[in-house]
């Protein structure tokens, strides 16, 4: 068994207050599972709130079916019931606890946005609408891109937990890779990761797009498609094979793609590797500390088009990862805002690469990637290239 790895709660609370202070707000609520996750230590997945104030201590209130398992798993002890009854409603809680704080004529952040993630917890318009009814004299505050910027720079810890889940993802690869054959299921490929993976250690498959993602054949090349839950269609002599793993460790994702070919691939599809494996190296060359998001992005799309595949790759090259709900900022992509963006140091994000041809073949790349003071880091070591099986 791993020895678990300690995180600095002290020190995220003292990076968020400082942003705070920056932004002139007074205190946070935080509902999203990212912040949740990240400022309480614990797994939090029902409609919940973390109260961060400049000054004073943090407190929890999730639904009471769970209250007394989040006070074992969190540094935080300050943990409250709500419930839908009377007496027990999430919203005028939160304004009795801000006003004992003191803060019910100050400046209030909520995480008020959107996100691609259905279950992203970004403050509900029915909570948003009676907190200001119950704080008629406060200012609500976006917060959304302070917890956002806080929680894309990892803390040392929290490379060690990425690390470690990526060698979790890479034990899945390797074990699909020893059985994978014609005349498996998606679905059963699916449990040999799942099962592999487990036994390494992993939490949970995290991600919301159905677990361990798996495709054969057609299911890979949906156009510009990112998102393949496995299903129980039978693996054919000269499909790909589409393997995108998910792993959870201590709340710390691992995300790792990966393609096979179950027998030689045609011609096309030899081609159509050839520009993906170009798209790659070019994407996780360029991912360096002080590269520009959107430069990096266009040069990507032109090496795609120069292969004659411009309108088949995904415009988007990456996202954010870290702990639970950390699974999308910030992207990689030619777009307003996040052309404006760079890569900073200790950001770790997944470089993502989409290039799916129908009727040919569809493949996908994603990997975490550490950016360092100088260069960067690949997490998982399976190796780019599609791999030939069976």
């Amino acid at each position: 068994m791993s020895t678990p790895i300690s995180l600095n709660f002290e020190g995220r609370f003292k990076k968020v207050r400082a942003k705070m202070e920056e932004e002139k707000i007074d205190v946070i609520i935080g509902t999203r599972l990212r912040s949740l996750g990240y400022f309480s230590g614990a797994f939090i997945p029902w409609r919940s709130a973390i109260i961060i104030p400049l000054n004073g201590e943090p407190e929890i209130f999730t639904l009471l079916l769970d209250v007394e398992r989040v006070k074992d798993d969190s540094w935080i002890k300050n943990v409250n019931i709500w419930g839908p009854a009377e007496g027990m409603y999430l919203e005028p809680q939160i304004a009795e606890s801000i006003k004992k704080l003191g803060y019910e004529k100050s400046k209030i952040g909520v995480e008020y946005g959107q996100e691609m993630i259905l279950a992203s917890g970004h403050i509900l318009a029915a909570e948003y609408d009676k907190l200001k009814n119950l704080l008629p004299d406060a200012e609500f505050k976006n917060a959304t891109p302070i917890i956002d910027y806080v929680t894309s720079i990892k803390e040392p810890e929290e490379i060690k937990l990425l690390r470690r889940a990526s060698e979790i993802t890479d034990v899945g690869q390797k074990a699909v890779r020893d059985e994978l054959c014609v005349g498996m299921t998606e679905t059963e490929v699916a449990g040999i990761a799942e099962y592999a993976m487990r036994k390494a250690g992993s939490d949970w498959a995290w991600t919301l797009t159905g677990g361990q993602e798996i495709a054969s054949g057609y299911r890979t090349a949906y156009a510009m498609g990112g998102c393949t839950p496995a299903t129980t269609k039978i693996i054919q002599p000269g499909d790909n094979v589409l393997v995108d793993l998910h792993s959870m460790y201590q709340l710390y994702y691992g995300d790792l793609s990966h393609n096979y070919f179950v027998d030689s691939p045609t011609k096309e599809q030899k081609k159509l590797a050839d520009a993906y494996l170009e798209i790659c190296y070019a994407l996780i060359d360029g991912m360096q500390p002080g590269a520009n998001r959107g430069e990096l992005a266009a040069n990507l799309t032109n090496i795609a088009t120069k292969h004659g595949y411009g309108n088949d790759v995904l415009f988007a090259y990456g996202h954010g990862i870290g702990g639970v709900g950390n699974e999308s900022y910030p992207i990689i992509v030619d777009m307003e805002p996040w052309n404006e963006m760079e890569f900073e140091p200790n950001m770790v994000e997944i470089a993502a690469v989409v290039l799916n041809k129908p009727g040919v073949g569809g493949m996908r790349l994603e990997r975490p990637v550490w950016i360092k003071e100088s260069g960067n880091e690949v997490l998982p070591k399976t190796p780019i290239e599609p791999e030939i099986v069976g």
